[in-house]
């Protein structure tokens, strides 16, 4: 995986990014501790843009939220593929964990009405 420099410049420790608007990167030592769990999916705006929050219960007591802003492109690709993929990486950009969120014709409709997308 190849990453635009630009991209590792806005990359923070703690934080989540669209990547190549096709996938998210996630800067974090907390990864999720199982993948085979319910994810649930918020949509909120901030300062006039879309912001994604997935929210991963691999804890009950301790969920994992990971939030990232959205564009059109991006939703028009994970539209296409029905999942997001994250990656987590380290502080030197290492892939430490791939995982994809599937995403049903429901959210993704609620994602380009956000957007103002036609269907």
């Amino acid at each position: 995986m190849k990453i635009p420099d630009e991209i590792k410049s806005q990359l923070k420790e703690g934080s989540c990014i669209v990547c190549c608007d096709e996938y998210v990167l996630c800067m974090t030592e907390d990864l999720p501790k199982r993948t085979d769990v319910n994810i649930d999916l918020e949509i909120d705006r901030e300062e006039g843009e879309v912001v994604l929050r997935n929210i991963i219960h691999d804890d009950p007591s301790n969920p994992l939220y990971l939030e990232y802003f959205i564009n059109k492109k991006f939703v028009q690709n994970i539209s296409e593929k029905g999942e997001i993929q994250v990656f987590f990486v380290d502080k030197n950009f290492n892939e430490k964990m791939k995982m994809n969120i599937k995403i049903d014709k429901d959210d993704i409709r609620l994602l380009k009405r956000e957007l103002g997308i036609g269907s």
